[in-house]
């Protein structure tokens, strides 16, 4: 068995995100003993999310130790188990997600925690994309937001990974989806996999659309993964008794909240960070885990995760400059299955 596998490393941190995915080099990288509650999982394919593009000149909240494997979610063969993992054995198909390992390589050991079942009907690339995005859009929408059937739902930055989750998993709880994107073929795909209207942002006032559509009531519950402005926009379409939920700043500018707005709208300011509230409270990942599973794995199709953009290994800087440059509807991914050995 060879001492070291591939994998996309960072060094240092950058001051721009371009200059950060130009230093991205693939190493040779030391393989790591299972521990007994360990696995080791063959990686087939990596997904890359924003908060890929922030750590890389450290403007995201978890800073990794550097050099560090990049990626957080992927997808993958069990080639190895710990001896005190009861869940898995060798040659299961899983995905990964919210991994504090690096999973940008052609192996990882981790946690059997982080690890769901690979749908059957789904190949790696789309597996690799799906944990991040629904996880978060489980415990934002179902967790924190407590959604139920019949509420109005904004969605902003709706046609990333992020959004589109979101959109699905909302209507499969029986909302009514309102999404929001900068372009018309970013909003054909929000329409197409399920949204009920649709907002063009940069042509469209947001407010006034939104009142239009709900009769002047405003909505329930704002996914809000966009910040800045579109933020500051969102606050002024909460319906009484609301929930705004704070996914993420993907335009880069953290916005603040003027607090007579909640007071007169009497709505709720809530933080969503899955990842985080899931490590302290096992109890919401049996729950999430439990309710993704069977909804994935019932034969319907409502909750599958567009991969817009697939490279191999050697080109993995596509992958991530598609992203910064938001060219990707869905998402992007890196592909290691010619690499790894299963």
């Amino acid at each position: 068995m060879k001492s070291t596998y591939r994998g996309i490393q960072l060094k240092a941190l950058s001051k721009e995100i371009a200059e950060g995915i130009d230093a991205l080099t693939i190493e040779n990288i030391e393989r790591k003993a299972c521990g007994p509650y360990d696995v080791r999982v063959a990686i087939q394919a990596g997904a890359v999310n924003y908060f890929d593009l922030l750590i890389l000149v450290g403007r995201y909240q978890h800073k990794p130790k550097l050099p560090s494997v990049m990626g957080s979610e992927g997808s993958g063969v069990i080639t190895e188990v710990g001896s005190k993992v009861k869940d898995w054995k060798v040659g299961d198909n899983v995905m990964i997600g919210m991994s504090p390992a690096g999973i940008m390589g052609e192996e990882v050991v981790l946690r059997s925690a982080y690890l769901l079942p690979k749908p059957k009907g789904f190949t790696h690339p789309q597996a690799a994309a799906f944990y991040v995005g629904y996880s978060t859009a489980y415990h934002g929408l179902v967790q924190r937001g407590k959604t139920v059937a019949g509420e109005w739902v904004l969605v902003t930055g709706a046609a990333g990974g992020m959004g589109a989750a979101a959109i699905q998993l909302a209507k499969k709880l029986g909302a009514k989806v309102i999404a929001c994107a900068s372009s018309q073929n970013k909003l054909d795909f929000c329409k197409k996999i399920g949204a009920d209207h649709v907002i063009n942002y940069s042509t469209e006032k947001l407010k006034e659309r939104v009142m239009d559509i709900t009769d002047g009531e405003g909505v329930d519950v704002v996914y809000e993964i966009v910040g800045g402005d579109i933020f500051k926009q969102s606050v002024r379409c909460m319906a009484g008794g609301g929930r705004l939920l704070v996914i993420g700043f993907a335009s880069g500018t953290i916005p603040k909240l003027a607090a007579n707005l909640a007071l007169v709208k009497g709505f709720s300011l809530v933080g969503v960070r899955a990842g985080a509230e899931m490590a302290r409270n096992p109890n919401l990942v049996k729950e999430m885990a439990d309710d993704l599973r069977k909804w994935t794995n019932d034969g319907q199709t409502d909750l599958v995760p567009l991969v817009d953009h697939l490279y191999p290994l050697k080109d993995f800087k596509k992958a991530y400059r598609v992203l910064n440059e938001r060219k990707v509807v869905g998402k992007a991914c890196v592909s290691f299955a010619s690499a790894s050995k299963l």
